[in-house]
């Protein structure tokens, strides 16, 4: 009976042991968000940003482009390429997206609709989509340890009131976010889109930026981005952002 009675007790032990250590390396989502956010440089930084400029270069099917992005509170973003010789501009102007694409036979601004306008319209700019969430009445919940290449993260699903939700990897082990992970319709058909972010050095203001980004479409590597500069409150002004009206 003594025997049985100290078996019982080791079990019950060694049973609280490992729920006590398996909690206690298991994160809250709360303190992931909190990790990633001191390791981009902190909430303060991150809200004080007003506008953005970054200056890059685009690869795609082995050819490089330059690329420029702008960016602007709340939500206002433009990107445009150059492409044998003709500009490539997709903008987000605060209520619709407009493109122009000669490669298209978009020859002059033309606002667009649909799945793509709508994830353009809903892509994350200031401080990342852990940022806010909860302002945007957005919810997140911990998937569970995941991987991206040789590290290990936790993955996070965000669900938006709009759209589709968000898969986002955090490395365990310096809080940085190393991937975003998406499924949106294109054409009929659903699409599985990777954004694998790597190489993050600091800006002036010490805000942690990515400084390489890979776009995965169906597993494939679509295109990667090598950022060569990032200014933080450029001078940038709506106009920057909206559609030309026609001549």
């Amino acid at each position: 009976m003594l025997h049985q009675s100290r078996r019982m007790v080791f079990t019950f032990i060694a049973a609280f042991i490992f729920v006590t250590a398996a909690s206690a390396q298991t994160p809250t989502v709360d303190e992931i968000v909190a990790k990633a956010v001191t390791a981009r440089g902190g909430l303060d930084k991150l809200r004080a940003v007003n506008t953005m400029k970054m200056v890059g270069k685009v690869t795609m099917q082995g050819r490089e482009f330059p690329i420029t992005v702008l960016a602007k509170r709340p939500n206002l973003m433009r990107q445009e390429m150059t492409i044998d010789g003709s500009r490539v501009v997709s903008a987000f102007d605060g209520q619709k997206v407009w493109v122009v694409n000669p490669a298209m036979g978009i020859n002059e601004p033309q606002e667009m609709k649909g799945s793509m306008a709508d994830d353009m319209r809903d892509q994350p700019i200031f401080g990342g989509p852990l940022v806010g969430y909860k302002e945007r009445g957005e919810t997140l919940e911990l998937v569970g340890p995941s991987t991206v290449g040789d590290a290990k993260t936790w993955k996070l699903k965000l669900t938006r009131p709009n759209g589709g939700p968000m898969f986002i990897d955090v490395d365990a082990a310096t809080g940085l976010e190393l991937q975003w992970s998406r499924t949106v319709d294109q054409n009929g058909m659903t699409v599985d889109i990777d954004s694998v972010m790597s190489d993050y050095q600091p800006t002036d203001e010490g805000i942690l930026v990515p400084r390489t980004m890979r776009t995965m479409v169906g597993g494939h590597q679509q295109g990667v981005v090598k950022v060569e500069s990032v200014e933080f409150d450029a001078a940038v002004g709506d106009a920057d952002f909206q559609m030309p009206k026609e001549q």
